[in-house]
């Protein structure tokens, strides 16, 4: 079944619209595409986050040296935080 949604936008989301549909075709594929590929980045956060509470939950906090080791892989590969 099909629900139809009304949705304002302001000058920077219109722009980004645009580019959006620059990119695939129309703005209905535009809209429907960015909101499933947001939807499947939080679900990969929030699985990311669930893993890491688990692991933590079984073998205790994360230490200090760890993290160091893991922002320098992620300052090394341009991974933004």
């Amino acid at each position: 079944m099909a629900i139809k949604t009304t949705i304002d936008f302001d000058d920077e989301m219109e722009t980004a619209l645009a580019e959006l549909v620059a990119m695939d075709g129309t703005k209905k594929l535009a809209i429907k595409r960015s909101l499933l590929a947001e939807v499947k980045r939080r679900r990969r956060s929030q699985a990311m986050l669930d893993l890491i509470a688990s692991w933590e939950a079984e073998e205790g906090p994360i230490d200090r040296e760890h993290l160091a080791w893991a922002d320098a892989v992620l300052d090394r590969q341009g991974v933004g935080r």
